[in-house]
């Protein structure tokens, strides 16, 4: 019962009402990128020019989530060079 008092909103010392803190990461993507194909050109751990695509899952502060062959990947914005969100069709 505790839990849930403290869930509710109430009013502050001028009668306003405050919503509680969303807990959990926020992410950075405008939602119409959700679930789109990005073609990713990125420097890998020995310095060299890498490129491919993948489904853009989120953006945080480090950089991109991609799904890469089935596998969520984060690349960090230090080695992105290019990030190019490829047309529907």
């Amino acid at each position: 019962m505790t839990e849930m008092l403290e869930a509710m909103t109430r009013p502050d010392a001028s009668g306003a009402l405050s919503l509680p803190k969303r807990g959990g990461p926020k992410g950075l993507l405008p939602s119409p990128w959700l679930e789109r194909t990005l073609k990713v050109e990125y420097l890998d751990s020995h310095g060299k020019g890498r490129e491919t695509s993948g489904t853009l899952l989120d953006l945080y502060p480090f950089g991109p989530v991609l799904s890469i062959g089935g596998a969520k990947t984060a690349l960090s914005w230090d080695a992105l060079v290019l990030a190019e969100l490829v047309e529907d069709g």
